[in-house]
């Protein structure tokens, strides 16, 4: 497959992302409802398996041609020496922590996606989801020589 198909693919995803938020507004960065979170200035985390279901219902595209294309992309992160993009670990808002599934994509993907297509004017703010800092090693273990997650991503989880 040559990069002009995989252009094609990142252009329908994001066209498709970007309606999807314009008619469904809670699809990004409110805790408990939404599918993808702003957690520093580079990455979203996008819960799993939802956010390749929802991307795959508003593109047409197959979950194995989404993925695909994130992946030879660049657009998700994936651990050294391997292609799959989820990682579980402890995500949380208001106290209460949760152990999810989660890919972390490009910020620039998502913003694109939301500011060209979905009507977005200004810059898109961080979510109120946070990793638990135990998760830290975990993380940049997984990001590998990716630029890693700023310490916004992170919180203490309580006592």
């Amino acid at each position: 497959m040559s990069l002009t198909d995989y252009q094609d693919r990142i252009t329908r995803l994001q066209k498709s992302l970007g309606q999807a938020f314009s008619e469904e507004p809670f699809i990004v960065n409110i805790p408990g409802k939404s599918i993808i979170f702003k957690i520093d200035p580079y990455y979203y985390a996008a819960l799993e398996p939802a956010f390749t279901n929802g991307l795959s219902k508003w593109s047409a595209m197959h979950r194995d041609s989404i993925r695909e294309t994130l992946v030879r992309t660049g657009n998700v992160v994936t651990s050294p020496g391997n292609l799959n993009p989820i990682i579980k670990i402890q995500l949380g808002w208001n106290s209460k922590f949760y152990k999810l599934n989660v890919c972390f994509i490009e910020a620039s993907f998502i913003d694109h996606a939301l500011k060209i297509y979905g009507g977005v004017p200004g810059d898109i703010g961080m979510s109120d989801l946070v990793i638990a800092s135990t998760q830290r090693d975990t993380v940049d273990s997984f990001f590998g020589e990716r630029t890693r997650l700023q310490s916004i991503a992170f919180a203490n989880q309580p006592g």
